[in-house]
């Protein structure tokens, strides 16, 4: 997993790789899988993945487990006038307020699930789907043919929550992976998100 970041305003890409940067200890970073529109900025605490957007702009990744590049984002933030958000802030995904974004992600969800369900009763039914092997999906299809074997109203167009819930509740029970944290453990966690959310609050606003 890693975390996506946009700048606001826009960044063109070439501009992060003319030189500009150099004031402030931060280069360009050869990697392995570096391309012409996959490059790396490297500052004295770690690296920020650039990409070159279709349009010319530039967007921003760090991969998990790594340092944040604190001196990359304050370069930029100074350097270009710019906030850095990620793709956990409406901004990233290009909507003025949280209420629109969590509207549109609402309605993602209703059509993934709309999809998930006609597959499942393709699935039941022994009819073509969309499901793949060895997927969550198809897991959960399988808890779904399990059911209805056992009570056939289920597949009944007014049972489709129910369904979907019982399906839910298996998988969440003989699927699920959970992990209990000690409390050392979450006092650790606790400690890193408040230093984050300290550190962020100091970076310039666009």
């Amino acid at each position: 997993m890693s975390t996506s970041y946009r700048p606001i305003p826009a960044i063109p890409f070439t501009e992060l790789f003319d030189g500009r940067l150099d004031k402030y200890g931060v280069r360009e970073k050869v990697h392995a899988d570096s391309t012409q529109r996959n490059r790396y900025l490297l500052g004295s605490d770690g690296a920020l993945e650039a990409y070159q957007n279709d349009d010319g702009t530039s967007s921003f990744s760090r991969r998990s487990f790594t340092p944040v590049p604190w001196t990359v984002i304050d370069a930029l933030t100074e350097e270009f006038g710019i906030e850095l958000v990620s793709e956990h802030d409406h901004r990233y995904w290009g909507f003025a307020n949280e209420k629109d974004w969590t509207e549109w992600q609402a309605q993602l969800a209703k059509e993934d699930e709309d999809n998930f369900y006609k597959n499942l009763c393709h699935y039941v039914r022994g009819e073509p789907n969309d499901l793949r092997p060895g997927t969550i999906g198809m897991l959960q299809a399988e808890i779904a043919k399990d059911l209805v074997a056992k009570d056939e109203s289920l597949m009944a167009p007014n049972n489709r929550h129910p369904l979907l819930e019982a399906v839910k509740v298996i998988y969440d029970r003989d699927h699920t992976v959970r992990v209990t944290l000690t409390k050392k453990d979450v006092a650790a966690v606790e400690l890193a998100v408040a230093l984050m959310l300290a550190r962020t609050n100091e970076l310039p606003q666009a």
